[in-house]
């Protein structure tokens, strides 16, 4: 079968390729057309001489240049003397099909048609060649669903497989510019500055006091939405020992091209700015990071940053606070009230001061038991909308080794004054250790305090 084959390609070849003489006028359709032979490669190339035998040297020398390139490695001074005198290359199944030569004003041009057979001239390829052309395969597939994810307007989706590609690149050589790291890094980079993300009016099914945002690209007449594109908000919230850090999560466009900023972190500012990035995936920031030149780098977060939007907000509190009574029932080991001396109040003072908030009334649950706690505040405050009842304290010791560990519990109850419906609304506890009793105690107290009163934040 395979004996044939070879023989079917060559009589192709005969077909396609012939010695006839022509003028130049009537040169064959080979030299501007490269025929396909099926089961064979078909390299075209042509030499300049003072002589018909210069030409034909040069034009030689020319097609074993051109399929050196292909093969990965210099073919021109092992294979020229055989190629020349014998017409053929018997390692690479490789023979001249045709040559074509003319003269102009003692000037001669000569073309050459060589062809090789596709399993010999593949398997002479060099390991190192072998590796670039799995390369550039690779890199020319990520760049074909690269385009078509821009043409679906999943403009980020396209600059990850544009960046998989600059990875492939920076990897192992490439013959291809078109494929080095460079020019790939300068195509996403043309895609991220092209995008631009603005605030827009949240619409109807838009949850209540969050925000909405848009990205588009910004080329072309009509700038078309940007689909699935993965967004980093990032924004000042309230830690747990009373003091701001910058958070961050990550939001994805749907398919209008926008996203929602929900209000859903508790410890978020009501008051403050959001800066909006469209964001790579961390794995493969990393791992470009560890090959790409630091310049290229810079250059793709400086795209990434200038192209960032910083959005000032401002969040009014979900509920009247003139109108809600928060009662502390803070409790020692021995079941003792703390009242001034606890850390409940300070905590819950410090955290909703960052926050704006100022309650005008804040009390102490008065009595052992929780029903007294109701019973008395009821009595008191019942023209109120709403009473929050914290009630916590240290339940049990352990020694082990040289620490004490006290474990605390506590309990958040909301109360309506008109009906006297209560909403037992979350239990926590907390293990801390320390190293005596009281340190013990005091730590606990201190870290459950900040739990709830965490937990307290998202109802305002």
């Amino acid at each position: 079968m395979k004996k044939a084959f070879l023989v079917f390609s060559v009589l192709f070849s005969l077909l396609l390729f012939s010695c006839t003489t022509l003028t130049y006028s009537e040169r064959p359709s080979w030299i501007d057309a490269v025929p396909e032979i099926p089961g064979e490669k078909v390299f075209v190339a042509s030499g300049v001489g003072n002589s018909e035998v210069e030409a034909r040297s040069n034009a030689v020398l020319s097609v074993l240049s051109q399929m050196g390139e292909e093969i990965g490695y210099s073919l021109e001074e092992k294979y020229f003397r055989e190629l020349f005198s014998s017409l053929v290359i018997s390692d690479l199944g490789a023979r001249i099909a045709d040559e074509y030569s003319w003269e102009i004003d003692g000037e001669w041009t000569v073309y050459v048609a060589v062809t090789a057979l596709d399993e010999a001239f593949e398997g002479a390829k060099s390991p190192e060649f072998l590796e670039i052309q799995k390369s550039e395969e690779e890199i020319s597939s990520l760049l074909s669903s690269s385009l078509d994810a821009y043409k679906n307007n999943k403009d980020m989706e396209a600059v990850e497989d544009i960046l998989q590609a600059a990875l492939i690149s920076l990897s192992g050589d490439v013959k291809n510019e078109e494929y080095s790291p460079e020019a790939l890094f300068e195509k996403a980079i043309k895609y991220v500055s092209n995008l631009r993300i603005e605030n827009v009016k949240p619409s109807r099914d838009t949850p209540s006091g969050s925000l909405e945002f848009r990205v588009l690209r910004t080329k072309g007449l009509m700038y078309p939405v940007v689909e699935n594109a993965l967004m980093e908000c990032s924004y000042s919230a309230i830690s747990l020992n009373g003091e701001t850090e910058n958070l961050s999560h990550l939001a994805r466009t749907n398919a209008k091209g926008r996203f929602i900023m929900n209000r859903t972190n508790p410890y978020a500012l009501h008051e403050g700015s959001i800066k909006i990035s469209v964001h790579i995936d961390d794995d493969l920031m990393f791992n470009l990071s560890l090959k790409a030149p630091e310049e290229l780098m810079e250059r793709l977060y400086e795209a990434i940053d200038n192209g960032s939007l910083e959005y000032s907000y401002s969040f009014s509190p979900r509920q009247d606070i003139s109108s809600v009574v928060i009662a502390l029932a803070e409790y020692n080991y021995d079941g003792s009230m703390r009242k001034e001396d606890g850390a409940l109040k300070s905590v819950l003072e410090n955290l909703f001061a960052l926050q704006g908030i100022s309650f005008e009334t804040i009390v102490f649950a008065e009595g052992e038991e929780e029903s007294d706690n109701i019973e008395s505040l009821l009595s008191q405050y019942g023209n109120m909308e709403k009473i929050y009842v914290i009630r916590m304290g240290v339940v049990s010791r352990i020694n082990i080794d040289d620490k004490v560990y006290s474990r605390a519990e506590g309990k958040m109850i909301e109360i309506n004054p008109s009906t006297s419906e209560r909403n037992d609304v979350s239990a926590f506890h907390t293990c801390v250790s320390g190293s005596s009793e009281k340190e013990a105690d005091e730590n606990t107290l201190e870290k459950l305090s900040q739990v709830i009163c965490g937990f307290l934040l998202g109802e305002f």
